[in-house]
Order: structure tokens, then C-alpha cells, then sequence
């Protein structure tokens, strides 16, 4: 839970210059056009560390509810979806939103770790797949989960 409101949060979320704080191994934006409305398109590429170029498409977009995305970088692709939700607070209390993102990765076949991330994205139970005892490794889609955002229970961290 974010002590702020929707707005607030979503000022910060689509705001390039706050990335590298929040957005693990954020580098630079290497082109924008039309982000984050629907069908826009965004290139980043990440710390030297990091994933290298990321490429993500707008699928969806409601202003302060909802914004799905299908990224891809050399080793993985799948969809982000977060949700922006304005949550309960007691009376008196500043507005608070509750940030929620499900993140269902797909490894790129043929990339370097495609089989150990398909193994390890698998299902319980279906992690020892034909790659594990020499055969042919096929990528597996994760089940989403879904992890809360929440940076700090402070406003401050929208500064």
C-alpha cells in the first residue's frame, strides 16, 4: 500500500526520470512513442548487468487503473499487468492505492538459460521436463502471480 492517491502514483509510474529507482537495472530510454497510451511502444535499455534491450507494447491502458504490456529482451517475454486500486484508509487518514503487477514469463527459445528458466517457471511438479535428463528443453509459461509495489508507505518517495 502507497500512502498516496492513484494520481499521485501514477505521476511517478509513467515518469521516465524516476525509472532507475524503483525499475530494477533501468539504464536509459532509447526511444518512446506514444507511451503508456495503448499501442505506444517503449525501448529501454538496461544497467550492464541487466537484461540489454528491453522492448515493451502498450496493450491496454485505462489512466489511473490499469496498464498491461507485452515486453521482450534477449532471454525472456511475457505481460505486465498492474493495477492501480484506490485503497480503504480510515477517516482521516491521507488516500492510499494499492499497486498489484502479474508477471507470467515465457524464456526465448534458443536463448543461453531457456531451459533452466522454463524449468524454473514451470509448475510444481513439471519442473523435471525432458531438459533435466538431456533431452530437449521447451520453454513453459509461469503461472501469474501477483506481488504488491510498494516503495514506501511514505509519500516522500514521489519526490
Amino acid at each position: 500500500m502507497i500512502s498516496a492517491s492513484p494520481a499521485e502514483v501514477c505521476a511517478v509510474y509513467f515518469e521516465p526520470r524516476t525509472w532507475p529507482s524503483w525499475v530494477d537495472g533501468f539504464g536509459r530510454v532509447e526511444s518512446s512513442e506514444g507511451y503508456p497510451d495503448e499501442g505506444g511502444t517503449l525501448s529501454w535499455r538496461s544497467t550492464p548487468a541487466g537484461r540489454g534491450l528491453v522492448t515493451e507494447r502498450v496493450l491496454e491502458h485505462e489512466p489511473r487503473r490499469l496498464h498491461r504490456i507485452a515486453f521482450s529482451d534477449d532471454a525472456s517475454e511475457g505481460e505486465l499487468t498492474t493495477r492501480f486500486q484506490i485503497a480503504p484508509v480510515a477517516d482521516g487518514e491521507p488516500p492510499a492505492t494499492r499497486v498489484t503487477q502479474e508477471v507470467p514469463v515465457r524464456a526465448v527459445p534458443g536463448a543461453a538459460l531457456a531451459g533452466a528458466v522454463a524449468r524454473a517457471a514451470a509448475p510444481r511438479g513439471h519442473r523435471a521436463g525432458r531438459g533435466a535428463r538431456g533431452g530437449t528443453a521447451r520453454p513453459r509459461t509461469a503461472r501469474p502471480r501477483s506481488i504488491a509495489f510498494a516503495p514506501a508507505h511514505d509519500p516522500s518517495f514521489l519526490i
